[in-house]
């Protein structure tokens, strides 16, 4: 692979551009042997200045020329150029009428592909006007915008079919397809640019950048792929266990399997290398993680066709993009009824933003196209719907993937909110920070655009050297450097860095900053009147972050996903200016009307996301200013307490604590809003919040961070360690991401002595959790965690080394592992050789002969299993599989066949369905991978009535089985929106969370 991501493959090249003419010469057969000796100069002529190759002469009047390379827009491009310099030759030298093909598409080594491109070629040829060129979509979309006017836009040659652009151009009597105009939408400002906050520099209207210019190739994590299940491997009695010496329950060795092969080691990947080997992807991120940005250039470079694509991730895609905006989907299915299918609610949305006059015949399109596997779908912003709809919407979007399973899909969420989408083939990844490189590339790639877009044309020189000033400031400080690596954060250091001449300590003063600097703009430049009296002008500085609070709060609460009907937002400011001021309702339509133009012409703090449609520049904006209109109004704490736990409000939850330490200077109203939150407990049904789950440990430890050195250092201390008491208590999967979130604070400091100390304690879960994490927090003592670890009695702690293994270079890993392999517990031996198989494939030989060597047949059968369902390891699996069925032992045999009989494949984030009675029945099952598959069903329910069965088996002395209940209760609270139902909702259906109990 290249340096760019792309493919380099060895062998004939990947794409091939085939350009096909058809000269009529004259019947006279003297003059055509003349004509035809000069057509054949010319043409050999110019294959020869781009090529080298020879053209290939089909009969007397047909001849082909081809192309071959690695990059498809290059040989895209120069197919064309060949097309009209063979058309002018034959036209102005010859005088005769041609018809001409061009082609292009990606065949790597396939002959049927070869094929199909050449007839594709033939076809176009056969029905193109006389004396003109007839260029396929694929071509057409990856020549430059000059070039592409000379063309006209691609339209149907023959009937409905066979589409493409003609040179010279000429009129279509059946005008341009659907097609064209989806891609043309996706080309433009709206979708392309990208828009920032404006700082009165050079120009006063705020930087607009092209996404390609400052797009930067994010890396991922994969987090979810297909495993073998629990329930899959039920068969195994535990007679046979004890017969063959194994220590461990089934239940752990089969979540021992799970764990290590359905969430991957945290190894960075790039994102084409997610988008190559993935047919579908869940990207999940924090805010400002680049989400949104990186689905538009997917968008925008799908628009280009297939070579586009090519070039730019190494690998195709349908080559029709769909980017659609959930929240705004949600939206439309909520006011067309719940009955509406995806493709019904997708038409009205494209229709909307002024694509097709016939919506009826839009809906026929987008059916056939899905019909023929021919969408690449992106689904933005899963987590931008009500959160009492979310589980319902995504059942929805789901049924339509299954519908639709020859598409493509991509989705993006935010982590928190994020309540699972099932799509086929699909993995979740998480986008990573960026990493200093990446960090250089963005900052350098930013300012030679952000200086060409200021003064028209580019200065590079001048624009590296404030690249570089500004990574030397951000490299200087420790918590700056950390802010960097998120791209939203970056982008706004950068411009504030620029502005200003310094850069803030917290995310909250960066913000502040541009409220700030946005108010002095418009305060001093331009001024919101209401009438022309003096008496009734309207100061931004005094008003614009209430009025704008107020929008963002109700839209927030209205419209989750950010964008807003124009109506909606005209009311809104009408309503909030009226209160304030006492102005008529007609002096106060009027007075929003201006400040909507304003906001979004010449500041773009609002801008228009479609026809009369608004939101914040971007939702960390909307968010920001919801926290500080909740301020201005003094009802922020009514307001957080009512939304105290729910996902979607807790962006605001922090930024308005930070906001109150910070820039309020109000470090004593944080104290007691944290201590509030603290010290919360829910009622009812909620009680499990409080009770079970302890959100407000979490919770408060996150505004902690916030608020930074605002709080006493005694408050600190209290949180920390009531922090690190709840992380060491939770399963890993709900403590770890929090912990993430945390660790780059200063306030993250404070756990290292309490973490420490549960190092040593007696509780087994606590003391593995607590090394794990003390390890997280303390890279540069990695090593000693680990001998640490290893040196514990219990298996549980032991196998934190192998988790931990993941963190050290490759060579020490590995010796660690197999360190490990030999130790006297086989659950230990068997989270190692697991981790062996998935991380070291080259080790799996190695690896499997060392285990085979103990004579365990279990310990080898769960081995083998996980083998047989890794890409390129199944003929190893096959070997052993096939000496176990030759065998005369029983246990063997048994085995072999249990592996036979295993699915080919296993979901990935549905099991096996039940009735919700089912599944409460299943909990109570004497059988461990019973429970646990009841467990696994309920993570992706709704199943209220089993929250006081699992906060029982919470209690249960078997890990496996209180870790697995805690997060199916965790799950069922977010997907159910818990956090919002009344607290005696549900009391006699869970006589375990009643107040009296």
């Amino acid at each position: 692979m290249s340096n760019d991501g792309t493919d380099t493959p060895e062998g004939p090249a990947p794409v091939l551009a085939v350009l096909r003419v058809r000269v009529d010469l004259t019947q006279d057969e003297a003059t055509s042997m003349v004509l035809r000796a000069r057509l054949f100069a010319g043409i050999q002529y110019i294959s020869q200045q781009l090529t080298g190759t020879d053209p290939l002469q089909l009969d007397g009047n047909n001849w082909s020329l081809m192309l071959r390379g690695a990059d498809g827009p290059e040989l895209a491009r120069k197919s064309f150029d060949a097309a009209k310099l063979l058309r002018e030759r034959i036209l102005v030298d010859l005088s005769l009428p041609s018809h001409i093909g061009v082609h292009a598409a990606v065949i790597g080594n396939d002959e049927a592909l070869l094929d199909q491109a050449l007839k594709h070629c033939e076809q176009l040829q056969g029905h193109a006007p006389e004396n003109a060129i007839a260029v396929s979509p694929e071509v057409f979309r990856v020549l430059e915008g000059e070039v592409q006017e000379q063309l006209s836009p691609p339209a149907p040659l023959h009937g409905d079919t066979l589409p493409a652009a003609l040179f010279p151009p000429k009129a279509s009597a059946h005008g341009e397809l659907l097609r064209e105009e989806l891609l043309r939408n996706l080309t433009s400002p709206s979708v392309r640019r990208l828009h920032y906050v404006g700082f009165r520099l050079q120009k006063k209207e705020p930087p607009s950048l092209d996404i390609f210019d400052v797009f930067v190739m994010p890396s991922v994590e994969v987090r979810r792929r297909s495993t073998p299940s629990i329930e899959a491997l039920a068969g195994l009695s535990s007679d046979l266990l004890r017969q063959t010496g194994i220590d461990s329950p089934l239940g752990q060795l089969t979540g021992s399997v799970q764990q290590a092969t359905t969430y991957l080691a945290p190894q960075r990947t790039t994102f084409q290398e997610a988008f190559q080997r993935h047919p579908s992807l869940v990207i999940l991120g924090d805010p400002g993680s680049g989400k949104t940005t990186l689905m538009r250039w997917l968008a925008v470079v799908g628009a280009g066709g297939p070579l586009a694509m090519h070039a730019a991730l190494g690998s195709t895609a349908p080559a029709l993009p769909l980017l659609i905006s959930v929240g705004h989907l949600a939206q439309i299915r909520a006011a067309l009824g719940g009955e509406t299918s995806v493709v019904e609610a997708l038409a009205h949305l494209f229709h909307q933003r002024g694509i097709a006059s016939d919506e009826a015949g839009l809906r026929r399109f987008l059916e056939r196209s899905l019909d023929q596997g021919e969408c690449l779908v992106l689904l933005d912003g899963l987590d931008e719907v009500r959160s009492e709809a979310r589980a319902d919407l995504m059942r929805w979007l789901e049924d339509f993937a299954a519908r639709y399973p020859r598409n493509r899909f991509i989705a993006s969420a935010r982590q928190v909110g994020y309540v699972g989408l099932a799509l086929p083939g699909a993995v979740e990844v998480e986008l990573g920070p960026f990493e200093d490189d990446q960090v250089r590339r963005y900052v350098h790639s930013f300012h030679r655009a952000y200086r060409q877009w200021e003064e028209g044309v580019p200065d590079d020189i001048a624009a590296d050297q404030e690249a570089e000033r500004l990574l030397t400031a951000l490299f200087a400080n420790q918590r700056l450097h950390e802010l960097s690596r998120n791209p939203f954060i970056l982008a706004s250091l950068a411009l504030i860095h620029r502005a200003e001449g310094q850069l803030p300590r917290h995310r909250v003063q960066a913000y502040e900053i541009f409220a700030r600097t946005l108010c002095e703009t418009w305060g001093q430049a331009r001024r919101l009147t209401a009438s022309t009296g003096d008496e009734a002008q309207i100061r931004y500085e005094e008003e614009a972050v209430p009025v704008l609070g107020r929008l963002a709060l109700e839209m927030h609460r209205q419209w989750p996903n950010g964008v807003a009907p124009e109506d909606f937002v005209i009311a809104t400011l009408a309503t909030a200016l009226r209160e304030r001021d006492g102005i008529s309702d007609e002096e106060a339509e009027r007075s929003a009307r201006e400040f909507l133009h304003r906001a979004g012409k010449d500041v773009q703090i609002l801008m228009e996301r479609g026809p009369q449609r608004w939101g914040f520049l971007h939702l960390t904006f909307q968010e920001f200013f919801a926290a500080v209109g909740l301020h201005a109004s003094e009802s922020f704490v009514d307001e957080a307490m009512a939304h105290l736990f729910d996902p979607r409000w807790q962006e605001i939850l922090r930024l308005g604590v930070g906001y109150m330490a910070l820039v309020q200077k109000r470090p004593e109203g944080a104290r007691r809003f944290i201590q509030k939150v603290l010290g919360h407990q829910e009622t009812g049904v909620r009680r499990v919040l409080t009770e079970t789950l302890k959100k407000q440990v979490p919770l408060a430890a996150l505004l902690a961070s916030e608020a930074g050195d605002a709080l006493p250092v005694s408050l600190q201390n209290q949180i920390a360690e009531d922090f690190c008491l709840w992380l060491c208590s939770m399963p890993r999967l709900i403590g770890g991401p929090i912990l993430e979130e945390i660790r780059l604070s200063e306030f993250a400091s404070r756990f290292t002595p309490y973490l420490e100390r549960m190092t040593q304690g007696e509780e087994l879960s606590r003391r593995a959790n607590a090394i794990e994490f003390s390890a997280e927090l303390n890279p540069d003592q990695l090593l000693q965690f680990i001998n640490l670890a290893r040196s514990d009695d219990a298996a549980n702690v032991k196998a934190v080394a192998v988790h931990l293994s993941r963190k050290v270079p490759r060579d020490q890993a590995i010796a660690i592992l197999e360190a490990l392999l030999t130790d006297t517990s086989s659950f230990v031996q068997l989270g190692a050789a697991i981790e062996l198989i998935v991380q070291y494939p080259d080790h799996r030989r190695k690896t499997v002969d060392i285990i085979l060597a103990h004579e365990n047949l279990v310990l080898a059968f769960f081995v083998v299993a996980a083998l047989s369902r890794m890409e390129g390891a199944g003929e190893l699996a096959e070997e052993i599989i096939q000496s176990w069925e030759k065998s005369n032992d029983p246990d063997s045999l048994s085995f072999a066949s249990l592996i036979r009989e295993m699915p080919a494949t296993f979901p990935s984030s549905q099991p096996r369905m039940h009735s919700p009675g089912g599944l409460l029945k299943m909990l109570d099952s004497p059988q461990q991978a019973v429970r646990q598959s009841a467990m696994l069903a309920l993570n992706n329910s709704k199943t209220l009535e089993a929250l006081g069965p699992l906060r029982q088996l919470t209690l249960s002395s078997d890990p496996l089985d209180s870790e697995s209940a805690m997060t199916a209760i965790w799950n069922i609270a977010n997907a159910t929106g818990l956090h919002s139902l009344p607290p005696d909702s549900l009391e006699s259906k869970n006589p375990l969370l009643a107040d009296e109990e």
